[in-house]
């Protein structure tokens, strides 16, 4: 019998003043698992393309995606989902990040489920919407430069906390939080048991609004640590009518990115 497990501890609290705003909700929270993985830019293997950034604790939490013989030839090239999935963010949040995709991966892996959410940042475009089930090697936008405030490149990030969303202090900044992505990618090329229908978390993390934007600097370099340890995602989803009536409790200083109960 297959068990679920899941890496997804609770939100740090941040000071921050921001509102509830209303988001789109997902249709179901029902997704393909996948049957593996590849890079998200020339798939499978990202020919063309090399790392001119990568991941580092406690500072760079993805890495940066460019092509060879420079990074302005990268300009609108094609992005592409790393695996089956389903759209939890496709918006753009300007601040740092700009155009953002997010797709939360399940697969089979030892005999349980696993879930990830693969982050695409900095597009010129998204070509998908929340809620929206999606296949392995399928576009989801284009290389972009955050609205010209970078050379073009894509930022590429896996969580292992369903929690963070594009709240990088929601998480511990480091590999309990993160899955370095390169090698997550090569390790999980061929999976059994894709294409399977399973329940799937729902996207429940902060965004920042043009009104209330980040201060990035606070925000990126102060954050706060969480002690949890990870846990099952059975404990996970018991939790997450507790956790959705806390932040509730503080509307007022909380802006939910909450798409649906399961």
């Amino acid at each position: 019998m297959l068990k679920i497990s899941q890496i997804s501890p609770p939100l740090a609290l941040v000071t921050l003043f921001l509102t509830v705003v209303p988001c789109a909700c997902l249709a179901q929270t029902i997704s393909k698992t996948a049957d593996g993985f590849d890079l998200p830019v020339a798939p499978p293997a990202g020919t063309g393309f090399y790392k001119s950034r990568g991941f580092r604790s406690g500072g760079h939490l993805g890495e940066d995606w460019v092509t060879d013989g420079g990074s302005a030839k990268g300009f609108r090239q094609p992005v592409h989902t790393i695996g089956n999935g389903i759209v939890v963010l496709a918006r753009d949040i300007h601040v740092a990040w700009g155009n953002v995709v997010m797709i939360r991966h399940s697969w089979i892996e030892n005999r349980q489920i696993h879930f990830a959410d693969s982050l695409y940042a900095h597009l010129d475009r998204i070509n998908v919407r929340e809620g929206q089930q999606v296949g392995k090697g399928q576009q989801i936008g284009a290389i972009g430069t955050n609205h010209g405030m970078y050379p073009p490149h894509l930022h590429f990030e896996i969580h292992k906390d369903l929690g963070i969303g594009v709240n990088h202090a929601a998480g511990t900044r480091d590999l309990r939080s993160y899955w370095l992505p390169t090698e997550f990618v090569m390790a999980r090329r061929h999976l059994a048991g894709g294409g399977r229908n399973v329940p799937t978390p729902v996207a429940n993390f902060l965004l920042p609004t043009t009104e209330h934007p980040w201060n990035l600097g606070h925000f990126w370099h102060s954050p706060k640590k969480k002690s949890t340890h990870p846990k099952s995602s059975k404990s996970s989803l018991s939790h997450h009518s507790t956790s959705t009536a806390q932040k509730h409790t503080s509307s007022n200083t909380w802006k939910i990115n909450h798409y649906s109960d399961p």
